[in-house]
C-alpha cells in the first residue's frame, strides 16, 4: 500500500516538473517573440527617420537653392538701383544748370532745346516706376509676403511685358507659386521664361524647374524628359547638376 502511495506521489512530482518546464520554454519563446517584435519596430523606426531626413535634406537645398537665387537677383537689382540713382543725378544736374543759366541773363535754349530735356525726365520717370514696382514686388518675396509677391509681379508685367527685368519677374512670379504648391501656374511662367526669353540668364532655371513642378504633379514621363532636357543642354552647369540628382533620386524611387 505504502508502495503503491510512493509511485503515485513520484508520478505526481514528474508530471508537476514536466508542466514547469513546458511554461518556462513559453515564456522564453514569448520573451524572444516580444525581444523581435522590438527589434523590428526600431528598424521600421530607423526607415522612418531616413525618410525624413532625406525630405529634410532637399527641402534644405531648395532653400539654398532660392537663397542663392535672391542674393543673385538683390545684386542685379543693387547695380540696377545703382544706374538709375546715378542717371537721376544727371538730370538733376542738367536742370540745375539750365535754371543757374536763367537767373543769369542768359539766352533761353532753342526750340529743340525743351524736346531734348523733356525725354530723358520722362525715360526717368519710367525706370524709376519700373523700378519701384519690381523691387517692391521682389521684396515682399524675400518677405514671404508671397500673394503681395505675386499681385506685384503681375502689376509689373501688366505694365512692361517687355520691361528690362520683364524675364526675372516672370522667374519669380513662377517661383513664388513653386513655393506656394501652385505647381501647374508656375509651369506656365517658367514655359514663359524659356520661349519668349530664351537667351535670360534665368531659362535654365526655368526649365529645371518645369520638371520639378512636373515631378511634384506626378507627371514622372514628362519629368524625366524635362529633367534629362536640361541636363543635356547645359552640362557642367549646377543646373544641370541638379537634375541629374532628381533623375537619380527617381531611379531609386522606381519613376
Amino acid at each position: 500500500m505504502k508502495t503503491r502511495s510512493l509511485m503515485v506521489a513520484t508520478a505526481l512530482m514528474l508530471a508537476w516538473s514536466g508542466a514547469s518546464h513546458a511554461t518556462a520554454s513559453n515564456k522564453e519563446l514569448e520573451a524572444r517573440a516580444n525581444e523581435m517584435d522590438a527589434r523590428l519596430m526600431a528598424v521600421e523606426r530607423s526607415g522612418q527617420t531616413l525618410v525624413e531626413l532625406q525630405q529634410q535634406v532637399e527641402a534644405a537645398r531648395q532653400e539654398l537653392r532660392t537663397l542663392r537665387g535672391q542674393i543673385e537677383e538683390t545684386q542685379h537689382e543693387l547695380e540696377g538701383l545703382k544706374q538709375q540713382q546715378r542717371d537721376l543725378y544727371s538730370d538733376l544736374d542738367r536742370r540745375l544748370l539750365m535754371l543757374e543759366n536763367r537767373a543769369g541773363g542768359l539766352s533761353a535754349p532753342g526750340p529743340s532745346a525743351p524736346a531734348t530735356t523733356a525725354a530723358p525726365t520722362e525715360a526717368a520717370v519710367v525706370a524709376a516706376d519700373e523700378s519701384t514696382l519690381y523691387g517692391d514686388a521682389f521684396a515682399a518675396l524675400k518677405a514671404g509676403r508671397y500673394e503681395e509677391a505675386i499681385s506685384g509681379f503681375t502689376l509689373y508685367l501688366t505694365k512692361y511685358p517687355d520691361g528690362p527685368r520683364a524675364d526675372n519677374a516672370t522667374y519669380w512670379l513662377g517661383e513664388t507659386q513653386y513655393v506656394q504648391r501652385d505647381y501647374a501656374a508656375a509651369i506656365k511662367n517658367f514655359n514663359k521664361v524659356v520661349t519668349t526669353f530664351p537667351e535670360s540668364r534665368k531659362a535654365p532655371e526655368a526649365l529645371l524647374k518645369v520638371g520639378f513642378c512636373q515631378y511634384e504633379l506626378k507627371s514622372f514621363r514628362n519629368a524625366r524628359v524635362t529633367l534629362q532636357k536640361v541636363a543635356t543642354s547645359y552640362p557642367g552647369t549646377e543646373t544641370a547638376r541638379l537634375a541629374e540628382e532628381r533623375l537619380a533620386k527617381m531611379d531609386v524611387e522606381g519613376r
